[in-house]
């Protein structure tokens, strides 16, 4: 029989090594990694959507910009090349902007209703990493600010490995970090996507934060379909407006019913008002204080419920 040549040794080689590798890769999937990004036409989110900016240039004040709201991602398309798949997104924005131009003492409030398309790139390599093409310091309030410069132990992969409740979570953040505190926080869950998008900046110069929460998906790749918010932790958001006169609104969210109170406290500890003293039922509330009987300065309001307790300021200016 005839020898085979080295170059046809070496294409068996790296089929075999090919091979091989796609099977692991499939029983890696199928035994610990799960799609904690279902990318699907038609797949739908809908966020509860939260961004605070302030520029104090030098301590001084200068803006403070409040962005509050929802959002929708949909996927309209797909093109696939060899080694990715693009996923074209359609985003609508109905946000409420708060806006204090405190160097020309202009203080407003108007609508921000737009659409816009993204685009997100994954990998067909390995976990698949998702990313997009775009400034990651320029979207990174988004609710999906994933670029190549974003950076964890693993990165941003469609297929992970899950814990209690099916989620996973993680930090992240834009590589070289501008501060220790410039951190992002992401949690996914199983089938669903994106549940949860945290961010703090720190404090600098210019400081901005961030919460996006999940209300809603419709995921057609499985056919399942969340048509209400069952979050998996307790969250309680910042007010918005703040700074606020006379009125403001506070935010929360809750995954079992509970017995929830939410009360205002002044500096001194003291209750000035009990917003919440009541059992509710898992999802997203909302809730407004009036204080128009109360002098202006900081208040502090705390959301107890069992074990969890979440305290945030908020600032009176009349």
């Amino acid at each position: 029989m005839k020898p085979r040549s080295p170059y046809a040794v070496w294409l068996i080689l790296f089929f075999l090594q090919t091979h091989t590798a796609h099977s692991q890769w499939q029983q890696t999937t199928g035994d610990s990694l799960v799609d904690v990004f279902p990318l699907s036409i038609g797949n739908e989110w809908t966020y509860r959507y939260f961004t605070l900016t302030e520029i104090w240039p030098a301590g001084t004040p200068y803006e403070t910009r409040t962005d509050s709201g929802r959002v929708v991602y949909y996927i309209t398309g797909r093109t696939s090349n060899t080694d990715s798949t693009r996923w074209q997104f359609e985003v609508q924005r109905d946000l409420m902007r708060h806006q204090i131009l405190w160097y020309l003492g202009r203080d407003t409030t108007y609508p921000i209703r737009d659409s816009s398309s993204i685009e997100l790139i994954e990998s067909n390599l390995g976990q698949h990493q998702l990313y997009r093409n775009a400034d990651p310091y320029v979207i990174r309030l988004d609710v999906f600010p994933f670029t190549r410069g974003f950076l964890d132990t693993t990165m941003i992969y469609r297929f992970r490995q899950v814990g209690t409740g099916a989620t996973i979570t993680f930090r992240s953040w834009i590589d070289p970090p501008p501060s220790p505190l410039f951190r992002s926080s992401f949690t996914f869950k199983k089938a669903v996507g994106l549940i949860r998008n945290s961010y703090h900046s720190g404090t600098m110069d210019v400081y901005s934060t961030n919460e996006h929460v999940l209300l809603s998906s419709i995921i057609t790749s499985v056919g399942q379909q969340e048509g209400s918010a069952t979050p998996s932790s307790f969250v309680l958001y910042p007010s918005y407006p703040n700074p606020f006169n006379p009125s403001t609104t506070i935010d929360y969210l809750i995954p079992t019913k509970a017995h929830i109170t939410l009360r205002v406290f002044d500096v001194l500890g003291r209750e000035v008002a009990s917003l919440v003293d009541a059992i509710q039922e898992p999802g997203y509330k909302s809730t407004r204080w009036n204080a128009g009987n109360v002098a202006c300065g900081v208040y502090y309001y705390q959301l107890r419920a069992g074990a969890f307790v979440e305290t945030r300021t908020m600032l009176l200016v009349k």
